[in-house]
Formats: structure tokens, sequence, C-alpha cells
């Protein structure tokens, strides 16, 4: 369905014509883009846009923070033919443990630079978003700004705040982070790696770690400038001596805690009458709490951790062995030890539009500088064939007779959480395409168009729908897919997303909004149990469907019963597909507002839409 970008080439037809068209944008909802170095005399903005185009790679030491082009300088892989070689992945094997010399460079700051971590403040849509939320609430925009930036710009947050520089009274602001550099290389070395092990203790966190809650210790601590590895007895003169930072064993950087401290999130809930907060919290996000409660936790049957399954690459298996640095000069100490297992830093997710985009508008984003032609491309790639791995199709019961084909389609959640999970603005359906032995088409239901969109977005992205507020008579069943159980016709498409509902009821695509589901049907992991686990992340919408979840096994079936004409030319040739798209159409067009952001991912998403990747397919005939 979707071209893949070849050396960097503009993908679709859209980005074909994107020159013209980012020149030409001016004021109005369609402002955005100038790939010029001219500004666009017309703009409202008054500038070049995007406002990322300042390059960032390289930034003196911030506090406890430092540059990962530094961190980078030695935990790089070594020059091609080295033996033993260094961080290079294992292409060929000499024998079982030792690597091929010629193997691609796998090191952390090779991978990372073109992962979404890396870029969690250069998002265009994570801005876009912000932003809108912030001019939505102005009495709370900053702390809506310090509160999201705490997690897509982690080192320059908890800067400001342990030493009180760079502060808009208590709060970080989006504005200071435009021109900090250690708050646009978003999620990188020396954050992740400075949190502390309290992330661990439950007594720290009685609730849990979520939200941002994360501890990294502030220059004047005995144990700032401490790295912590997954390592026993780190080797650490070498970095003491390069960079001033300390190594040091932490259990915490193998435990999903870690990750839950930003991927678990609480939002706080805005009456949608008085538009202040009343007391309560919403489950943003909450994969942690869907992983904790399936086979794949800690309790589970066959527990994995979220690093062990998103900081993997193929080819790299728990038996390889590698050194994680060369010397400053790139040359290999063949006394420093080789450890495994090595957890490549490449953090796959399921969000190819984002790394797709950061390509297409590398140096308008702020990269060219720091990533060359087709790294996002290639973790793009890596990502595609990640998904693949998150979910299986079967078919059982197929019959055709009195004018009905009938079959049932199987959904298996593979992956440790629900799918799709997290961001609320995920979507998972499954298409499907029935053709006859002459090639005529005999029914299809939710193939995306062009632009990735179904037919029933039309209505979704209506202004009734995504109106900000809607009257105490409005309909909102009329804005969502309900869940669907059995496919009859052309109008039942299977949609598995969550759907916001508000203080009053009623469908909301605003965060901050949020106080419940009206539909959450994504489908739970392996093993867990939607009566017994925390009643926030338990499904709504399904009842009557015996079988979603059934066993806690992490299926769904979907029965199709389609009509078939007497005239259709037998064999029949069924298609089926699980489609994934990381930015439904109502979260695109249901941001509003004035900041320039908002309008650099409108005309972003408009040239460049985010694409129905494909994550299982299955197809047979019948007759």
């Amino acid at each position: 369905m979707k071209n893949v970008l070849k050396n960097a080439v503009l993908p679709r037809r859209y980005v074909a014509f994107a020159a013209i068209f980012l020149t030409a944008c001016g004021g109005g909802g369609g402002a955005g883009l100038d790939v010029s170095e001219e500004t666009d005399p017309d703009s409202e903005h008054g500038e070049v846009l995007p406002s990322l185009t300042t390059q960032i790679e390289h930034w003196s030491p911030t506090g406890v923070f430092l540059a990962a082009a530094d961190c980078g300088q030695c935990h790089t892989a070594s020059q091609p033919g080295d033996s033993p070689a260094v961080l290079r992945a294992p292409d060929a094997q000499i024998s079982e443990n030792q690597p091929s010399p010629q193997g691609d460079d796998i090191s952390p700051f090779a991978d990372w630079k073109s992962t979404v971590m890396a870029n969690a403040f250069t998002d265009p849509y994570f801005r876009a978003n912000m932003m809108h939320e912030a001019e939505t609430f102005p009495h709370l925009a900053g702390f809506i700004e310090d509160k999201c930036l705490t997690c897509h710009s982690p080192m320059a947050t908890t800067h400001a705040h342990q030493t009180g520089t760079g502060l808009d009274g208590e709060f970080y602001r989006a504005e200071q982070a435009l021109v900090d550099p250690h708050a646009r290389e978003g999620v990188s070395c020396t954050a992740c790696h400075q949190i502390t092990d309290s992330v661990l203790d439950g007594n720290a966190y009685p609730d849990g770690v979520h939200s941002g809650n994360f501890e990294i210790p502030a220059e004047d601590d005995s144990d700032a400038f401490t790295i912590h590895g997954p390592y026993q007895n780190p080797q650490g003169q070498a970095m003491q001596n390069q960079v001033g930072y300390t190594p040091a064993f932490g259990q915490h950087m193998s435990d999903s805690r870690q990750c839950a401290s930003c991927h678990e999130l609480y939002t706080p809930t805005i009456d949608m009458e008085t538009d202040q907060p009343n007391g309560e919290d919403f489950p943003e996000q909450t994969p942690y709490t869907e992983w904790a409660n399936s086979d794949f936790g800690p309790n589970g049957s066959n527990t994995r951790s979220c690093q062990q399954c998103h900081m993997a690459r193929e080819g790299i298996s728990e038996n390889f062995l590698t050194r994680l640095a060369v010397r400053p000069n790139g040359s290999v100490n063949a006394n420093w030890p080789e450890r495994q297992p090595y957890s490549p830093h490449v953090m796959l997710g399921g969000n190819t539009w984002l790394l797709e985009t950061l390509e297409l508008f590398r140096e308008e984003l702020g990269r060219g500088d720091i990533n060359e032609a087709g790294e996002f491309t290639a973790t793009a790639e890596l990502t595609r064939a990640f998904l693949k791995t998150a979910a299986s199709l079967s078919i059982t019961g197929r019959t055709l007779g009195s004018g009905e084909l009938a079959f049932d389609l199987t959904i298996q959640n593979e992956s440790g959480h629900k799918l799709p999970t997290s961001f609320p603005s995920r979507r998972m359906w499954v298409g499907t395409r029935i053709t006859d032995a002459s090639g005529n088409v005999v029914f299809t239901s939710g193939l995306p168009d062009e632009s990735y969109r179904l037919p029933m977005d039309a209505v979704f992205t209506s202004d009734a729908c995504l109106a900000a507020k809607k009257t105490s008579d409005f309909d909102s069943s009329v804005c969502y897919q309900r869940h669907i159980s059995e496919v009859v016709s052309e109008q039942n498409v299977p949609v598995y997303e969550a759907v916001l509902g508000s203080t009053t009821g009623q469908i909301t695509h605003i965060l901050l909004y949020a106080a419940d589901s009206l539909k959450d049907n994504r489908i739970p992991p392996r093993g867990f149990d939607s009566d017994s686990a925390p009643e926030d992340v338990r499904p709504v919408g399904v009842a009557g469907d015996s079988d979603f979840n059934a066993g806690n096994e992490g299926k769904d079936t979907i029965r199709y019963r389609i009509p078939v004409s007497a005239d259709a030319a037998l064999p029949l040739q069924v298609e089926t597909t699980l489609y994934y798209q990381s930015i439904r159409p109502t979260f695109i067009d249901g941001l509003h507002g004035e900041h320039e952001w908002v309008d650099e991912f409108q005309t972003i998403a408009r040239l460049n839409p985010p694409p129905a990747e494909v994550m299982a397919e299955l197809s047979f005939q019948i007759q």
C-alpha cells in the first residue's frame, strides 16, 4: 500500500509537489512550511517555517547533562576490518560468539540519533499538540508546557528546575525549549542513564512510576554524574577521564519501571463547563499497566521487559558479544570486557510517519548536520518490520453457500500491551477485499484511500464532531465507529482504538478534557484478565462480544457473513489486511489554534499523511 522512501526521494504524489506548496503556503489554516531560504512576505508569522532549522548536534555540558555526540565519541563502532570488532552487527558469523568485522554500525549513538526518542521534541505532532492544549487552556499554559517537556525534553526541564534558570515563574516553557539545545536533543543518553534506581522503590512511588516522576541527581548531590548501565563491574576510568562521569551497575536499566516513568501517563481532567481541573486524573496512556497485567509482566508466564522487545534488532541474539566502546582515537582496547546481551538503541515502536517526516524535512527540522540522508528511512524500515511482529491473523469456518460467504477472522495480539497502545491518536483496523475468478470486485471494506483515510472519516472529522465544545443534546455516537463483531456490509469496518469522552460525556479530541473512555476495544495482551485488571485499563464498549479476549488469550474474532451474487465466478479470492495508523484523521483535523507549530504540523500532514501500515495479511480462496 505504501511507497517506501528510496535514497531520500519524496514519496507519494502529495510530496512530489512539496516545493510548490510549501513556498506558496501563507496565512490561515494552511500556513506552515517554507523550504526556501527567504521568508514568505505574506506569512502571518513573518518567519521561515518550520522553526527548528538551526542544527543542534554539539552543545556545551549543561549541569549534569552532556550532548549525545560527546558520548558517541567512544560509544561508537570500530573501523570496518578491525579485529576484534566493536559494536558491529554480526552480518556473518566467524564462530558462534564472534561477529564478522564487516558488520553494520550498531553503536548506541549511531542507532539512537535516528530514533523517535532522539526526536521527542523535534516531532511536529507533539509540538502542535502541546501548543493546541496550551492555547485551549491559556490559564494553564505554563503547567501544560512544563509537564509535556518533562518527558519530551527531560534534560532541559530537569536542569531548569534544579537550577532555577530558564524558568518562567515556576514553569519551563516551549519558547525556552526552542532555543535550548539540550531541550531539542529529546530523550538523550545522559537523561536515561542518570535516572536513579528509585524507580524500583515502591515506598518512594506508592502510586507507581509514571507521568515523568523520575529522579536525576543535581550537580551538588553526592551521586551526581553517575551513569547507570545494565552490566556488572563497569570499567570506569576511561569514561571519567574523557567526560567526567562514573559508570555504575543499575538494575533498573533493565526494568520496565524505568520506561514507565514517562510511558505511563496520567493527565489532569479539565471540567468541560468550568475549564478548571476537577481533581481527577485520566489514564492518557498505560502500556506499563497493560504489560504488568499480561503474561509478559513480572508475574506472568513469559516475562519480558520493555527493553527486551523494544531494544532488540533482528540478527543480534542474546549470545552476541561486543565491547561497548572504543578509545577516543577509535582504536580498540582488548583489555576491556566483552558484554552480553547487547541492547541496540533503535528503540523501535510503530511511528513510521514521524521517521519519514524527519527524512523528508531533514534540513527544515534541524537534522541535516546530525543525520545522513537515508538514516531515518532505515529506521522506518526496521519499525515497519517490527510492527509485523505485533499481531497475527487466522481464518476458521470457511463456507460458501446459499448466496453467502462466511468465515471467522481472528486477530491475535502478539505484543506485551494493548494493540494499539499508548497515545490515543492511534488506531488499527481490518480491511477486506473479495474478488471473483474474473477479477470482479465482490466486496470491499476498510480499504484506505490515497491519503490513508477511511470513508467514515468524512463524518468523524466534521465540524460538529471536532467542535471543542458541543451542545448538551449532541449525539457523540455518530463521531466514531462502534465495536464491530460481525461484518455483513461494506460499512462494517472493525476499528480498534481508544475514544475520549469529556466530563459531559461527549467525544473530545482535546486531551485535558478527557474524563472517561467512550470506547476502548484495543485488544489486550495474552494473560490480561479484563475483569480483574485495574478499572482504568479495562475494555470499554465490547459488551455482547463473547469472544473478545475470551480466556484471557489476547484475541478477537470477527464473523464475516458476506452476501455473494449467483453471478460471481468461482473461486473467490479473499484478502484481509490488518492496518495500523499512528495519527488518525480526527486527531489531525481536530487541532485548533493560531500557533505556528499547529500550522506546521497540519501542512506536513497534508503533504505526508500518516500512513496505513500493514501489520498482518492473510488471503485464501474458496469455491
